[in-house]
């Protein structure tokens, strides 16, 4: 090898190697920078770097926000859909069961809130299965990892400041604090500065419990919906099959009728007849073979908990489920 291709050699190498070094080097400085300005906003600077000064770089979640796929239009809807349903439709199964043993508090929430149980136990197995799948990331290192990458640091600043205040009012420690890659915690996966905003003390013990306590988790679900909007016994919308012939505009309003003329049915195959409503515009799904949404009076406040069609219609399918069990 000649001392050219050594150097190049040497060089590359160099590459490699330090900038792992240099990146835990300057996430340490970012965590001293972040403190003085977290003090400013009532975060004590010993506080903050008693708790930051354990948190390591995570390197995964840097990989993942750079991956990060929301909906793909080569993923096939009607098996994706089966797979999320699991075995047996698990998740409708489930559901049914939980709404039926918790309808004592449910039904309170409901009238206090106006809020239809329904919905509440659907969000609540969209989320999290019911509190079986909640994260097993630090949402502090999460949160820490992605404020100092940089991609959204004014937002992942403010989400660690929130996430923050949880552990010093004592709602939750740094070792329970679990959740996504992402930092949305918790059975109802609220991110932490939703908590101060729609999270519910329900059962007055002085926390914000949404993690292990099924009054606050059900009560924030209930407070988030009802400051969106949400109206007590409208639907969110329906489901419908689309014909592969049709390419117009969806971006209107139509009747059922009209519907029917474009080619589309009810997911059981029937005409769109036998549903209460006069006009709605429609969602599309960015999946192969997916059906459309027909949108509903419930369906923007829904979206402004996560803007998605696909999440409207996973919510959708389970509170039919649950009303026609």
């Amino acid at each position: 090898m000649d001392t050219k291709s050594s150097l190049l050699l040497i060089s590359v190498l160099s590459f490699l190697i330090i900038p792992r070094a240099s990146f835990a080097n300057s996430f340490d400085l970012w965590k001293k920078d972040y403190a003085k300005r977290a003090s400013k906003r009532g975060l004590p600077k010993t506080f903050v770097m008693s708790i930051l000064s354990k948190v390591q770089l995570d390197l995964e979640v840097i990989k993942k926000d750079k991956k990060q796929i929301i909906s793909s239009k080569t993923i096939d809807y009607e098996v994706f859909m089966k797979k999320w349903l699991r075995e047996d439709n698990a998740r409708i199964v489930k559901g049914r069961k939980l709404l039926a043993e918790n309808d004592e508090l449910l039904s309170r929430i409901e009238k206090i809130y106006g809020v239809d149980k329904e919905v509440i136990v659907a969000l609540w197995g969209v989320e999290t299965l019911y509190g079986e799948i909640m994260g097993e990331y630090n949402v502090i290192r999460s949160l820490a990892t992605l404020a100092y990458e940089g991609r959204r640091r004014t937002f992942y600043e403010t989400q660690l400041s929130a996430a923050l205040r949880l552990v010093k009012k004592g709602h939750v420690s740094v070792a329970d604090f679990k959740g996504s890659w992402a930092g949305a915690t918790g059975q109802c996966q609220f991110m932490p500065s939703n908590i101060k905003v729609y999270g519910e003390d329900f059962n007055k013990d002085g926390k914000i419990d949404i993690w292990q306590t099924k009054a606050d988790i059900f009560a924030s679900i209930a407070n988030f919906l009802k400051k969106a909007g949400w109206k007590m016994g409208k639907t969110i919308g329906s489901l419908a099959h689309k014909s592969e012939a049709f390419s117009g505009s969806l971006n209107k309003y139509y009747t059922k009728l009209q519907y029917q003329k474009r080619g589309y049915k009810s997911l059981n195959g029937k005409k769109i007849i036998d549903q209460n409503w006069f006009v709605r515009r429609a969602a599309v799904i960015p999946m192969k073979r997916s059906p459309i949404v027909l949108r509903g009076t419930n369906y923007l406040p829904l979206i402004k908990w996560n803007n998605s069609s696909l999440f409207t219609a996973f919510n959708i399918m389970l509170v039919e489920a649950f009303s026609t069990q």
